[in-house]
């Protein structure tokens, strides 16, 4: 009885070791189907990644080598960068487009949709709708592309369940994005790049990046000026968004192109950064009561950190009439007439002029456009010269005033949105101003747009060389009108920017997309400028358009330097070997020794600018001992980046006290955003 009991236990045994191994079998089968359907889709997913990123990439290219501004391209304006506003297969897509070589790369990842048996399919669509209707909610949006990949795969154990095939896909969107900038202040100057006047350090000042209390200046040197976040609460050098150093000079360099072993030396009050970045192995000096804060700075060897902000961005494009030439305004000895004291200035190429005795013709001098004591911009007003010389016209809500010879404000100067250009200066001798606050003893009242906003371009008389808007192409209208006889512009060179006791308020210009602005979308790139000095006028050598003077490797303007005097710090990012800084190329960007800097002499002024303040690597700002300097107010810090190549400081109640951005810098760079 006891066996025959035992038989029949084993025998359910069995079946129910056979039922579970037909459930078993199952779940073995639905794991390897679900197992190779999660392999296929990461390869689908690889292949729409780098086929979306394909096809940005090279739109970003093209849209650069048309020198057209990134936030200016439309769908249609430039050659070979598609918008396909619903989604078509690769297999109809044109072969000379950008999204065909996204669609080659689709294959390059696996996903061979031209094959007549092939079971995969890639779609593909683009536009410049911001957001992508794909990606929701991601702004900043100039150009964008969306792939989606589709394989079907064969079931295995899964087949006994009625579905004989899955469907895997995947989808991807990559985008030319714009990117905010870290960092309030950036110290541009490389090993090699010198401040070449010798009246603000004493020597060549090769290499650093920020020196405060040097010998130059007077008075208590303590620093004075507010401060959040930095010890005791004050600061010379207050960036609360952070500070990047791009010099990598220090002691055991032994670097003949340092000219100190530091890359920064505070010889009194503080230099305060929320965070403190510095090329390689820069180092910090310390003297006096100096205090750097953080005392240990964060090293960084990535060279793209300390690369132009504005690298990949040509120069600011002149507002003048397309095709044509801005009409002139000729100022006999330079001087604008006034009525009582008063002047209204419209969008003209100002111009001073004399008359030749002999020929009764008149001749252009160079001389620097002084204003009177008030004096307003606006779009809609006509020239207050004696010399009307009618080129194309302009109805731009932002017009473009030139002014040959530079600048000269009286009391008060009140500036409409608009570009500012200061077009050099008739003299190379140091010292020579191509913008000039400070009308006899004491110093301008300046204020500008905030709705807008104003751009401060400083230059010589060649801005824009090659270029169809350029200077050079605009001045011919005033040298061909025969009321000319023929006479040339002088040269013109560029100048430096000198203030004293002035006081400006100005606003960097906003972009486009925001309300109440009529900035034109081809000045997008350049959101937040209220600032620009010529990057030609340096002591590097930036890309030019090809056959530029002195510049035998230039290829275009693009803001790579190809000429310094310690050529591994070139940095050319493009495969072109560094060249050592030529005399010629000197010359031809027309530097003197304080042309490429800026500088506020002894007194009371103070600069409140809000936005983006560009000065070229090689180029630097000075700020003579006083309590000069830039800020919103007595303790008011300004929502204002600067980028420069080197900042000086003279003993006194000096400062450049920066609060974290409202209009910074925004850069375009591609990305994956979905």
């Amino acid at each position: 009885m006891r066996e025959r009991r035992k038989t029949r236990r084993s025998g359910q045994a069995l079946v129910l070791v056979t039922l579970a191994l037909i459930a078993m079998a199952g779940i073995l089968g639905l794991a390897v189907d679900l197992g190779w359907s999660f392999f296929v889709q990461k390869q689908a997913q690889a292949a729409a990644d780098g086929a979306a990123l394909a096809a940005v990439q090279e739109a970003l290219q093209d849209i650069r080598a048309a020198n057209m501004a990134v936030t200016a391209f439309t769908c249609g304006s430039v050659a070979n960068v598609a918008c396909q506003a619903a989604p078509i297969s690769c297999g109809n897509v044109s072969g000379t487009s950008n999204l065909a070589n996204g669609c080659q790369y689709a294959i390059a990842n696996g996903f061979n949709y031209t094959s007549p048996s092939s079971s995969q399919n890639v779609t593909i669509m683009a536009g410049t709708t911001a957001p992508p209707p794909t990606a929701p909610g991601v702004m900043n949006v100039a150009y964008w592309v969306t792939v989606r990949t589709v394989q079907t795969i064969p079931q295995l154990f899964s087949a006994v369940l009625g579905n004989p095939t899955g469907t895997v896909s995947a989808i991807a969107t990559a985008a030319i994005a714009g990117s905010v900038m870290p960092a309030s202040f950036y110290g541009m100057n490389h090993a090699g790049d010198c401040i070449t006047d010798p009246s603000s350090l004493g020597y060549p000042g090769c290499g650093l990046d920020v020196v405060t209390g040097t010998a130059n200046g007077g008075g208590n040197g303590g620093g004075t000026m507010s401060c959040p976040g930095a010890p005791g609460g004050t600061a010379n050098l207050c960036a609360p968004a952070g500070i990047i150093l791009a010099s990598s000079c220090n002691a055991s360099s032994g670097s003949p192109y340092c000219s100190q072993p530091y890359v920064g030396m505070a010889q009194s009050g503080t230099v305060y950064g929320s965070s403190l970045t510095v090329k390689s192995y820069g180092a910090l000096a310390t003297s006096g009561s100096g205090v750097w804060s953080p005392s240990t700075p964060n090293y960084n060897g990535t060279w793209n950190t300390f690369q132009d902000p504005y690298l990949n961005v040509p120069q600011p494009p002149l507002q003048v009439p397309s095709g044509g030439q801005l009409p002139a305004c000729g100022v006999l000895g330079g001087v604008i007439p006034s009525s009582n004291g008063n002047a209204t200035l419209g969008p003209f190429q100002y111009f001073s002029y004399h008359v030749n005795n002999s020929t009764g013709k008149n001749v252009p001098d160079g001389l620097p456009i002084v204003l009177p004591s008030n004096a307003t911009f606006s779009a809609s007003a006509g020239c207050p010269g004696q010399l009307q010389i009618q080129g194309s016209g302009t109805s731009s809500t932002f017009p473009t005033y030139i002014f040959y010879g530079g600048l000269v404000t009286g009391d008060t100067a009140n500036f409409g949105p608009g570009q500012y250009v200061m077009a050099g200066t008739n003299s190379n001798a140091a010292g020579a101003t191509v913008f000039n606050a400070n009308d006899g003893s004491k110093g301008s009242t300046i204020t500008g747009d905030s709705a807008t906003g104003t751009m401060f371009i400083f230059t010589d008389g060649n801005y824009g060389y090659g270029q169809p808007w350029a200077l050079a192409q605009q001045s011919t209208l005033i040298t061909s009108d025969p009321s000319m006889g023929g006479n040339p512009m002088p040269t013109l060179y560029q100048g430096t920017i000198a203030f004293k006791n002035a006081n400006i308020s100005l606003y960097g210009v906003v972009g486009s997309g925001n309300a109440g602005t009529s900035l034109p979308s081809s000045l997008n790139n350049y959101q937040g400028v209220v600032w620009w000095q010529d990057r030609r006028n340096s002591v590097v050598g930036y890309n030019e358009p090809s056959g530029y003077p002195g510049c035998g490797n230039c290829t275009g303007d693009n803001g790579y330097v190809l000429y310094c005097q310690d050529t591994a710090e070139c940095g050319t990012a493009q495969g072109v070997p560094g060249q050592q800084m030529t005399t010629a190329l000197s010359q031809a960007n027309g530097t003197t020794t304080t042309s490429p800097g800026v500088t506020m002499d002894p007194g009371n002024g103070n600069i409140a600018l809000h936005g983006v303040y560009y000065q070229p690597r090689g180029a630097w700002m000075e700020f003579v001992h006083g309590t000069t300097g830039f800020s919103c107010g007595a303790t008011t810090n300004c929502p204002l980046q600067v980028v420069t190549g080197a900042l000086i400081e003279d003993q006194g109640g000096t400062g450049l006290l920066l609060a974290g951005p409202t209009n910074p810098i925004i850069t375009y760079r591609t990305a994956l955003i979905q």
